[in-house]
């Protein structure tokens, strides 16, 4: 191999290392990107998560306070009926 063939391979491994470290760079910047992507579908996910857990809190209680008052409502027609049978 004389010194211009050398010089070539020299100058083709530095442009092969310069490509290399500009697709780690991109590499790297991708990385990046998708873990901040990640990150904000996980924020997105307990964000609905702890709505979804509110909504049903809600109608829990909702269908607590209707029976209760259905309940009340009822027994208060019962003593109405009673009443009057006894009057």
């Amino acid at each position: 191999m004389n010194e211009e063939d050398q010089k070539n391979c020299s100058q083709l491994l530095e442009e092969i290392r310069s490509e290399m470290k500009l697709v780690r760079a991109e590499l790297e910047h991708l990385r990046m990107l998708n873990e901040q992507r990640l990150k904000s579908i996980e924020k997105i996910c307990e964000d609905h998560e702890t709505r979804l857990r509110d909504v049903t809190a809600g109608v829990t209680q909702f269908r607590f306070w209707s029976s209760v008052t259905s309940g009340g409502s009822t027994a208060m027609s019962l003593l109405a009926v009673l009443k009057s049978f006894l009057n």
